[in-house]
Formats: structure tokens, C-alpha cells, sequence
């Protein structure tokens, strides 16, 4: 007894389309998606009337949220080792102005003893920013 064999169906996927909808979503979301570095601590500035727009990026920003934690060019920092660690950057750059990012909610005396260790440290020139009302 001879059984025929059943014909096979060869089936084939082309791959070709799957591969061109794979690239025009991967350019979809790569168009469509934003790249923002976030900052090491989420802040809400205070709002000024007054306030001044400065073009220049301080080298030197300090930045202040409404918990009292404390973050140097966006690397966390203890307040008590705040004076050890800006010191350098202060004298490697006498004239650079420092930028002081503080929360709307915090408190001034956490505001007060961030400014006091900027000055002990050697800074002179402490700008405090604002975003303008």
C-alpha cells in the first residue's frame, strides 16, 4: 500500500514590509518624543516682577528644593559638605557669578544657611533665579 503524499503548502512570509513598518515607527517615535534632561531636583521657582533674563549659563548653580535637599550642578550635596565641595570651583573661577535655584515653598532660613555657606566658601557674586510673572 502506497499512500500519496499530501502536497505541501509552502508558505512564505515576505519580510520586507514588516521591516519598512518597523522603521517608520521607530522614526515615528524618535520625531515625536522630546529629550529633556531633567534636573536632579524638581523646583518650582519663585515668580518676580523684576526679574532679568541672563543669556549667560552660569558654570556654578545650587539648586534648593522645599525638603532642604541640596544639589550642586545637579549632583546631590549635603549642606554641612556644601562649603568643602564649591570651594574649588569658586577658585578655579574667581568671577563666575553663582546661580541659587530655590523651591517657591522653601523655607528662608534653609534659603538663609545655603546663602551664609556660599559666602563662607568665597563667593561673592549669588544671584537668586526667578521666573518672571
Amino acid at each position: 500500500m502506497d499512500f500519496e503524499g499530501r502536497a505541501r503548502i509552502h508558505s512564505h512570509l515576505d519580510i520586507a514590509p514588516l521591516i519598512d513598518i518597523v522603521f517608520l515607527l521607530l522614526v515615528f517615535f524618535m520625531l515625536t518624543s522630546t529629550f529633556i534632561v531633567p534636573e536632579a531636583i524638581e523646583l518650582e521657582l519663585p515668580e518676580s516682577s523684576s526679574a532679568q533674563q541672563v543669556s549667560d549659563i552660569t558654570p556654578i548653580v545650587v539648586s534648593l528644593d522645599q525638603t532642604g535637599q541640596l544639589a550642586l550642578n545637579d549632583e546631590r550635596v549635603e549642606l554641612e559638605q556644601l562649603r568643602a565641595v564649591i570651594e574649588p570651583l569658586i577658585k578655579q573661577n574667581a568671577d563666575a557669578p553663582i546661580t541659587l535655584k530655590s523651591d517657591a515653598s522653601t523655607r528662608v532660613q534653609q534659603l538663609l544657611q545655603v546663602m551664609d555657606e556660599i559666602r563662607a566658601a568665597g563667593g561673592t557674586d549669588v544671584a537668586l533665579a526667578t521666573t518672571q510673572k
